[in-house]
C-alpha cells in the first residue's frame, strides 16, 4: 500500500505517503475526525472560510500542527488560479490563525527549507505533494477543474528541472463516480492541458476525473513516480468532507513538509 492510515492522537487519523517519508518528506492528507468543530463542520474542518468558529479551527489546526511537530504551517488563499508561491521565513505562519495576506492569490507553495509546512485544505479539489529527492524541493498545489484548466499542473510540474526524479502524491479527491459535469468544463479542461480531460460517458452524461487527468498531465510533463490514494470524498462520508455531496460542510487538511535531519 502506497499510503499509511496513521493515527496521530486525539481521534486524528492522516494518509501519510510511505515513499515520500523515505524520501525525506512529509507528505499527510487529514481525515475529518478528531477536531472540535460542530455540525455541519465535524469535527477537523481546516477553512476559515466556510462559516466555522474560527476559534475551532484554529485549535483544529493546533492540533494538526503539534502532531508533526510544527508550530504553525502556512495556508494559501485557494482561490482556484494557478499561482504558486515560495515559502520562506516571512510567508512560513502566512494564513495559519486566519485568511492569507502574503498568500492571498496562491493555490501552491514551494519550498527547499527543512520544518516549513506547506498547508491546505480541500472538499472535492485535488491537493497534489511533489517532492524532488536530490535538491529538496518540495511544493503542494491544489486544483479543481478551474486550476487544471488554467494550467496549475504544468506550473508546477516547471518546478523540477529533473522531473524523472520527482515523486508525486495525490491525496483523496471526488472521483468520476459523483463527479457530473457540463460539457463546457471538460472542454475547458481539455483545451488548457497537453493531453485529453480523462472522463466518463454515463446515460447522456459527462463525469470528469480530476485525479486521472491531473496524473495525465503529469506524465505528459514527465513525472511518472506519481502515488494516489485512491479513494473519493463523495464516497466516505465518515472520514472526508465533501462539498458536492453536503453542500455546507468543511474542508479536510494536507501537510508538507521536508523533514528535519
Amino acid at each position: 500500500m502506497a499510503f499509511e492510515r496513521r493515527d496521530i492522537g486525539g481521534g486524528v487519523a492522516a494518509l501519510v505517503a510511505r515513499a515520500l517519508e523515505r524520501d525525506g518528506f512529509l507528505a499527510a492528507f487529514l481525515e475529518r475526525t478528531g477536531g472540535v468543530s460542530a455540525a455541519p463542520f465535524d469535527t477537523l474542518n481546516g477553512s476559515f472560510q466556510v462559516g466555522d468558529r474560527d476559534v475551532d479551527v484554529r485549535e483544529n489546526r493546533r492540533r494538526v500542527a503539534a502532531a508533526f511537530g510544527l508550530e504553525r504551517f502556512c495556508v494559501p488563499g485557494l482561490v482556484h488560479g494557478t499561482e504558486i508561491l515560495p515559502v520562506g521565513a516571512t510567508r512560513a505562519r502566512d494564513g495559519f490563525d486566519g485568511p492569507a495576506t502574503l498568500l492571498a492569490t496562491a493555490d501552491g507553495t514551494t519550498t527547499r527549507s527543512p520544518g516549513v509546512g506547506l498547508g491546505a485544505f480541500s472538499a472535492d479539489c485535488v491537493i497534489a505533494i511533489l517532492a524532488g529527492p536530490r535538491d529538496g524541493r518540495l511544493a503542494l498545489v491544489h486544483a479543481g477543474w478551474r486550476g487544471l484548466a488554467a494550467g496549475i499542473v504544468q506550473r508546477g510540474a516547471a518546478l523540477f528541472p529533473e522531473r524523472q526524479e520527482v515523486r508525486v502524491a495525490i491525496g483523496p479527491a471526488i472521483g468520476p463516480c459523483h463527479y457530473e459535469v457540463g460539457d463546457d468544463v471538460a472542454r475547458a479542461v481539455e483545451a488548457g492541458s497537453p493531453t485529453r480531460a480523462v472522463t466518463d460517458r454515463r446515460r447522456g452524461r459527462t463525469y470528469l476525473d480530476l485525479v486521472g487527468t491531473f496524473r495525465a498531465i503529469l506524465r505528459a510533463e514527465g513525472i511518472r513516480r506519481v502515488e494516489d490514494a485512491g479513494v473519493c470524498t463523495a464516497c466516505e462520508d465518515r472520514r472526508f468532507f465533501s462539498y458536492r455531496r453536503d453542500g455546507l460542510t468543511g474542508r479536510h487538511l494536507a501537510l508538507a513538509m521536508r523533514l528535519p535531519g
